[in-house]
């Protein structure tokens, strides 16, 4: 009996079931040290530390889903993960860059993108739990994903490593940044989803020589590329609306129809 029990726990501590746990645990760890390299005015850092922490956010519901090892656990670690990375971290880093200038009303702004965050946060697992659908559900996300938010709170340092223009060390310039940034996450806007995004078999070598020609232009000009790359983002918020308003508006001209018959 005891053998049986003691086969039954070493396989449900399987590497597939581990993996995925340690991308979460990894983006974790570099994304708060963010806080480090801002205590240390290391700002480019701690830009990179966030992104680096959105890649392995990025790839451990991937891995869950390739290796069969979904499990609560591991949606509650990845939602607390991304709480404390593109969440309070990014709002700390922000305060010590800039915004403590402003003194209280600046760490009012930090929280206030915080709490945007966790709310972001929040309406996405209650959805997930809940299994709300709409329209749209798939084609586009609601309000600004965690990551993009995240990068966008930090849009002022990226500028300042490009273009060394003091404007954009500015309290109250990083302070209306912030609460954009915040305000998208909380949003209903719809924004870009590249889950429904497909490549055709006749495109996929030179899709590969694009994206290898992309990060070859981003180690060479790194912060430019940065800029343009949140400038086409923010393009996409347009975009998307645009095209959200047309799906809308066909599939209620649907509906119409339908009842007409």
């Amino acid at each position: 009996m005891r053998r049986r029990n003691k086969k039954k726990i070493l396989k449900n501590l399987s590497l597939s079931r581990i993996v995925p746990s340690l991308a979460t645990l990894t983006a974790l760890l570099v994304g708060l040290t963010q806080i480090r390299f801002a205590l240390r005015e290391q700002w480019e850092l701690a830009v990179i530390a966030l992104v680096i922490a959105a890649f392995f956010d990025a790839t451990d519901g991937r891995l869950a889903r390739l290796l069969n090892s979904c499990s609560r656990f591991g949606a509650e670690l990845d939602s607390l993960s991304d709480f404390a990375v593109f969440g309070l971290c990014p709002a700390v880093v922000m305060y010590l860059y800039s915004l403590s200038n402003l003194g209280r009303t600046g760490w009012a702004i930090s929280i206030f993108f915080a709490a945007c965050m966790g709310l972001r946060l929040a309406r996405f697992n209650a959805h997930d739990i809940e299994n709300v659908k709409t329209p749209l559900s798939g084609k586009f996300f609601t309000g600004t994903p965690a990551p993009a938010g995240a990068v966008l709170s930090l849009f002022p340092i990226i500028l300042y490593n490009a273009f060394q223009l003091e404007i954009f060390k500015d309290p109250y310039f990083c302070a209306v940044n912030a609460l954009v940034a915040g305000l998208l996450c909380i949003s209903t806007i719809p924004t870009l989803s590249i889950k429904k995004f497909h490549i055709r078999r006749d495109q996929y070598v030179l899709f590969l020589l694009s994206i290898s020609l992309a990060i070859g232009i981003v180690f060479a000009y790194t912060w430019k590329a940065f800029c343009v790359i949140i400038a086409a983002y923010v393009a996409s918020l347009f975009v998307c609306a645009k095209k959200a308003k047309i799906l809308l508006e066909s599939l209620n001209n649907a509906a119409l129809q339908d009842e007409r018959q």
